[in-house]
C-alpha cells in the first residue's frame, strides 16, 4: 500500500482530540480521513504543531517542526499553499482545500500553485464554481464532500414535537450580532418562550457572561433584558454535548459567511434531523434542502417568518425534521477514504495489485 504524508498548520493538535476537546473542522476532518486511510492498509504520517511525536489510531503524528522523509508516495498539503514544498519529492502531491478557493490566487500563493502544480482536491461544488481559471487544474476535478462521522447519521425521528429552542452553532463572529438583531426584532416577539442557543468557538469560560463580554462586538447593543435571557451563549462543548444539543433544537438559523466552504456544523446538523433557515451565501444552499429540510432566505423578514414557522408549527417541523433524517445523511468516513484513495492513488494501488 501507500505511504502518504499530511501536513497541517491551522492548530495545536494530533490525533487524540478528537475524543478529548473540541475542534474545528478542518482538524476532525484531517483526524478522521487520516484514520480511515490508515485502516485501508496505508502508512500514514500527519505533521501539524503538536508538541511530540506519537502514535494513535494506526496514525504517525509529527511535529511540523521535524524534517519529513524526501520522499513518499503520496503528499497532502492541507489548504496552505505554503506547505507545499514540505515533502521534496513526493510521488504526487495534492492540497486539500477545505476552506474557500479564494485565497489560493493570493500574490503570495498563486507562484507556489505553479510552481507546484499539486492535484486539488475540493469538498464543494461552490468551490469547483468559484476555483480561479488563474490556477492550475486537475482533469477531471476532484471534488468529494466531507463526510459525516457515525454519531451524527443514522438517528431515529423524535417520538414528540420538540421545545421552541433554536441553535446557532459556529463562530460568533460569522454574523451572530445580525442574528441576534433579527431574533429581537422579528422572531422572539411572536414566540415569546423561544430560545436562541448559542456554541461554537465561543472562547467563554464557565459562568463568563457574554453579554457582559462581548455585548457592542459580536452580540449588540442595547438589547432588553428578556431578549438576553432569550440568548444563551454556552461554553465550548465537548462533541456528545454539542450533539445533543443540536438533536434537542427545533432549528439551526444561521446567516452564513462568505469563509464558508463546507460548513460541517450546517452538515451534521441536518444529519441529527434539524431543519434550518439559512441566508443563501457561499456554500450553505448545498447543505439544505429549500422547503424540504429548512429555506433559504436572504431577506431579513422572510428568514425571521421561516423560523417562527418552525418554531410554532409542530406538522411543518415534523415533515422538515423526518426529510432532514431521510435525505441529509451524506456520506461515511469510509467512503469518503475510500474516494480519496481512488482519487489519487487508484493508478499506483492497481499497478501494485498486479505485480
Amino acid at each position: 500500500m501507500a505511504n502518504i504524508i499530511i501536513a497541517d498548520m491551522t492548530l495545536h493538535y494530533d490525533g487524540r482530540d478528537l475524543e478529548t476537546r473540541p475542534l474545528g473542522g478542518t482538524e476532525t476532518s484531517v483526524i478522521r480521513c487520516a484514520r480511515e486511510l490508515a485502516r485501508r492498509g496505508h502508512a500514514v504520517s500527519v505533521y501539524t504543531n503538536c508538541d511530540r511525536a506519537i502514535e494513535n489510531e494506526g496514525v504517525s503524528w509529527v511535529p511540523l517542526s521535524h524534517t519529513p522523509p524526501l520522499r513518499c508516495d503520496l503528499f497532502v498539503a492541507v489548504q496552505q499553499p505554503w506547505l507545499l514544498g514540505f515533502v521534496r519529492k513526493p510521488k504526487r502531491r495534492a492540497i486539500w482545500v477545505l476552506w474557500p478557493v479564494s485565497q489560493l490566487k493570493h500574490y503570495k500563493n498563486i507562484w507556489r500553485m505553479w510552481l507546484y502544480r499539486p492535484i486539488p482536491i475540493l469538498i464543494s461544488q461552490y468551490q469547483a464554481d468559484t476555483y480561479s481559471p488563474f490556477l492550475p487544474r486537475a482533469n477531471p476535478r476532484i471534488v468529494i464532500p466531507l463526510a459525516l462521522p457515525d454519531d451524527v447519521r443514522g438517528h431515529e425521528p423524535r417520538a414528540i414535537a420538540l421545545a421552541r429552542h433554536a441553535i446557532f452553532a459556529s463562530n460568533p463572529v460569522r454574523n451572530l450580532r445580525r442574528l441576534v438583531e433579527i431574533w429581537a426584532a422579528s422572531i422572539l416577539p411572536r414566540v415569546p418562550d423561544a430560545v436562541l442557543n448559542v456554541y461554537g468557538v465561543t472562547q467563554l469560560k464557565p459562568g463568563e457572561d457574554a453579554w457582559k463580554s462581548w455585548e457592542g462586538s459580536v452580540l449588540p447593543a442595547g438589547m432588553p433584558d428578556h431578549v438576553k435571557r432569550s440568548v444563551r451563549v454556552h461554553p465550548s462543548a465537548i462533541r456528545a454535548g454539542l450533539i445533543d444539543a443540536m438533536r434537542d433544537s427545533r432549528v439551526m438559523l444561521y446567516l452564513g459567511h462568505k469563509s464558508e466552504a463546507f460548513c460541517l456544523s450546517l452538515a451534521e446538523a441536518q444529519a441529527l434531523g434539524v431543519p434550518a433557515v439559512i441566508a443563501p451565501i457561499a456554500v450553505l444552499p448545498e447543505r439544505v434542502i429549500d422547503g424540504i429540510t429548512g429555506f433559504h432566505h436572504a431577506d431579513p423578514a422572510r428568514f425571521a417568518e421561516a423560523a417562527v414557522a418552525l418554531l410554532m408549527d409542530d406538522s411543518l417541523w415534523r415533515r422538515q425534521h423526518e426529510a432532514a433524517l431521510d435525505y441529509q445523511q451524506g456520506i461515511t468516513w469510509v467512503e469518503y477514504a475510500e474516494r480519496f484513495e481512488k482519487a489519487l492513488l487508484g493508478d499506483q494501488l492497481s499497478i501494485n495489485a498486479s505485480l
